[in-house]
């Protein structure tokens, strides 16, 4: 005996497999997206880490500062990071004296992508910061 098949049973699981479709290409836009995020965090913490390594060396609090920012660009602006479009800022706070601490502050603010066809707003900015302290015996501030 043929099974026969209720009317309308074809069409919902047509409907079923069109709206999973489409949630999966959904997922798939919004995981791209993140892309650019996650690449300029990692480079904003890579130059933060690397901006208080430097502030911490430096017997000069000046010279220290210069050298912290200097090597925060240098970090963010290399070739491996591959975040054009990415905004950041930097700012330091060099220690006040021997054994105090220093920050290394990066801001970073990554392109929206797909923004038209999401209908995302521009993203906001975010901060990765690192704390150091100089080494007191290595410190001859006065």
């Amino acid at each position: 005996m043929k099974a026969r098949h209720r009317i309308g049973e074809r069409g919902q699981a047509l409907a079923e497999t069109a709206l999973f479709a489409m949630l999966a290409v959904i997922l798939a836009f919004g995981l791209l997206a993140w892309i650019p995020t996650h690449r300029a965090r990692t480079a904003a913490t890579a130059a933060a880490y690397a901006c208080s390594q430097f502030l911490s060396q430096s017997p000069d609090p000046v010279r220290a500062r210069n050298n912290a920012v200097n090597v925060a660009w240098q970090t963010l602006n290399a070739d491996w990071s591959a975040t054009a479009g990415v905004q950041y800022r930097v700012q330091v706070s060099p220690p006040s004296g021997p054994g105090e601490p220093g920050q290394c502050l990066v801001s970073f603010q990554a392109p929206t992508l797909f923004d038209g066809l999401l209908g995302l707003s521009q993203s906001g900015w975010n901060s990765e910061w690192f704390i150091s302290r100089s080494e007191t015996w290595k410190a001859k501030w006065r």
